[in-house]
């Protein structure tokens, strides 16, 4: 009974965990680099951490739709430096999956 009991608790334990490495984090900070689909932010400790932007990526920027809408009209693809310049503050929303932080979404200030 008691082998069966720890059992239980283990796979509670695994499953709780697996939910809670997909969760979505939020970091703030300053864009101090992009690189195709990378892009860099300093936090407010002055660490810089890397970002993988996917085509899911919402980017929220003053102007981004319109923009957007634009460059679509005319047959070119949205690139992340259309929104996003060095020195900007952000808010990036990510998930880490085997040690990649993938951004959900970037909001620009």
């Amino acid at each position: 009974m008691l082998k069966k009991l720890s059992m239980t608790a283990l796979s509670i334990l695994a499953m709780s965990a697996l939910a809670f490495a997909g969760e979505a984090q939020v970091a703030k900070g300053r864009v101090t680099a992009l690189s195709g689909n990378t892009i860099s932010v300093s936090d407010a400790d002055g660490q810089v951490w890397a970002y993988e932007v996917t085509a899911s990526t919402r980017v929220i920027a003053e102007g981004a739709a319109h923009k957007a809408a634009k460059l679509s009209s005319v047959g070119k693809k949205t690139t992340l430096d259309e929104f996003v310049r060095e020195n900007q503050r952000v808010t990036v929303s990510y998930s880490e999956r085997d040690g990649t932080r993938f951004v959900e979404k970037l909001r620009v200030h």
